[in-house]
């Protein structure tokens, strides 16, 4: 999954693409944001948190990747 993000993060100017890795499930990361599953997903758009569950993330992303090709 990691290629894909990074891909549309390079060829869609709004989006913008942050990876932490999780070392440990006890650590401050983990725990700050509670991080119970890998991958942990959370779109925001404008600065608001609008989709942070995974299958929901990933539907927002492919329907963004559509009208990125389809406005190209």
């Amino acid at each position: 999954m990691k290629p894909q993000l990074e891909a549309l993060a390079k060829d869609t100017d709004d989006v913008f693409l942050r990876i932490v890795d999780v070392g440990a499930w006890d650590s401050a990361v983990a725990q700050q944001y509670a991080i119970r599953q890998l991958p942990a997903l959370w779109l925001y758009r404008d600065g608001e948190l609008v989709a942070e569950d995974s299958s929901e993330v990933l539907g927002e992303l492919i329907t963004l990747r559509k009208a990125f090709v389809r406005d190209r």
